[in-house]
């Protein structure tokens, strides 16, 4: 697993990488949230609850980021990227913590068993972004490669899907026939986010994102 840093101006994209043949050809990647999805960190939330303060906010997202190492698996989605995996699509983790979070990440998925990645997206330094937007910059950085992002929460999966990226939630892949799981995932669009040969639903053709309220889970892990 390599790590690649994905957000505005810093690290490396995966299209640079797949340039130089981690992916190519006709593989096919399906990206994978982390937490909510694969990671469970709900026992520690109680850690966020802070005053309005900017400085204890930041102090506090990090003593939460300080217990990723710590996180709960989530069984299901964990059987959905075994799966995935195994049907031979190129599996790739996604997650909106910052990237300082990652050795920590990457030591967390191997020891759990999780399927090699072939990268693990994070939340580049500086990026104050909303979560969902953060997810939308790692499906462009995939570009035409990307067959599908699997989410725990709908209202980003509706929202990527507004952009033309095939999303799906864990829940509606859980416990799919081997056929059905790959024809999903299959049905994949080229080019998502980029409107070349993307399939976006009626009346959402140059629709960005939906914007979460400003603020929200800025640093957050969903």
């Amino acid at each position: 697993m390599w790590l690649c840093r994905c957000g505005r101006g810093t690290g490396m994209s995966l299209a640079r990488v797949v340039r130089v043949g981690e992916v190519g050809g006709s593989e096919r990647v399906v990206m994978f949230d982390i937490d909510g999805g694969l990671a469970d960190l709900s026992v520690f939330t109680h850690l966020l609850t802070v005053d309005d303060s900017a400085g204890s906010r930041r102090q506090a997202w990090q003593r939460f980021f300080d217990q990723v190492g710590h996180a709960t698996v989530v069984e299901p989605g964990r059987d959905v990227v075994e799966a995935v995996a195994g049907l031979g699509f190129v599996v790739v983790y996604s997650t909106t913590r910052p990237v300082s979070c990652a050795v920590q990440t990457r030591l967390w998925l191997g020891e759990n068993g999780f399927p090699p990645g072939r990268a693990l997206l994070c939340r580049s330094r500086g990026d104050v972004r909303a979560a969902v937007d953060v997810k939308a910059g790692h499906c462009r950085a995939v570009g035409r490669w990307l067959s599908a992002l699997v989410d725990d929460e709908s209202e980003a999966v509706d929202a990527l899907r507004s952009t033309g990226v095939l999303a799906h939630c864990f829940d509606a892949l859980s416990g799919l026939g081997v056929r059905e799981l790959r024809g999903t995932l299959s049905a994949g669009s080229r080019d998502p986010l980029s409107g070349r040969g993307g399939r976006r639903p009626r009346g959402h053709g140059h629709r960005g994102v939906h914007h979460r309220s400003r603020g929200t889970v800025a640093q957050g892990a969903d």
